[in-house]
């Protein structure tokens, strides 16, 4: 009886998981994001950032949401780190939001 429920947990997790990492928090946006991408590198001195290859201007008042907080440190914008952002009339990034590894734009997951 052990076995048949461990291997029916074995079973559900793995599609429970992600169904549960995807809900993404209330305070972001719910028609989802324009833009996204893959943080390549950050200038700090210059208010730099490169996404998906892409140079753009960090405003100095920028924001940044994470999955378990509202606000946080804009240093939590790293290399490697899924983003989706929105930019000013200046064409600079006024706000962040950190996605799961496994965001899926079409799907809002």
């Amino acid at each position: 009886m052990k076995k048949t429920i461990a291997l029916l947990l074995l079973a559900i997790i793995p599609l429970a998981c992600p169904a549960l990492a995807d809900k993404l928090p209330s305070y972001y946006p719910d028609e989802g994001f324009s833009r996204t991408g893959l943080v390549d590198a950050v200038y700090t001195v210059k208010s730099r950032i490169v996404i998906d290859d892409i140079p753009y201007q960090v405003s100095k008042s920028a924001i940044v949401h994470s999955l378990t907080s509202e606000r946080v440190s804009i240093a939590r914008i790293r290399p490697g780190v899924r983003v989706a952002f929105k930019t000013g009339s200046d064409r600079s990034i006024q706000e962040f939001w950190l996605l799961p590894a496994n965001y899926d734009r079409a799907t809002r997951r």
